[in-house]
């Protein structure tokens, strides 16, 4: 059984090291402000000309809004609330696998002579 478990243990650090996020970078962020990831132009521009944003305006004007009718608000409800239960399941999923290690060693440790 203990062989299961330090099992266990390796599978996890060897996934915790196959992360697709670097852990620096991810430290870098979170702490100093520093992004990564690409920005786009005019977010830069305005990095660079400091927070006042200068004079120069971006044109919104192609963007189209519109309310949604009846119909289309109860079928986006609809499908924002079967992502929401499948996201709840998963995490539920997760939560268990993730505490059969715990339950497993508080286990051993009562049931040991």
């Amino acid at each position: 059984m203990l062989y299961f478990t330090l099992l266990f243990a390796c599978l996890a650090v060897a996934a915790a090291f196959q992360s697709p996020v670097s852990p620096v970078s991810s430290l870098g962020s979170r702490f100093f402000g520093v992004s990564t990831k690409f920005q786009s132009p005019a977010l830069s521009e305005l990095a660079a000309r400091g927070s006042k944003g200068g004079t120069k305006r971006e044109d919104l004007s192609y963007i189209e809004t519109r309310d949604m009718t009846r119909q289309e608000m109860l079928e986006y409800n609809k499908q924002a609330e079967k992502t929401m239960n499948t996201e709840l399941s998963v995490m539920t999923g997760f939560s268990l696998v993730i505490s059969l290690p715990i339950l497993y060693l508080c286990w051993v440790a009562f049931n040991s002579d």
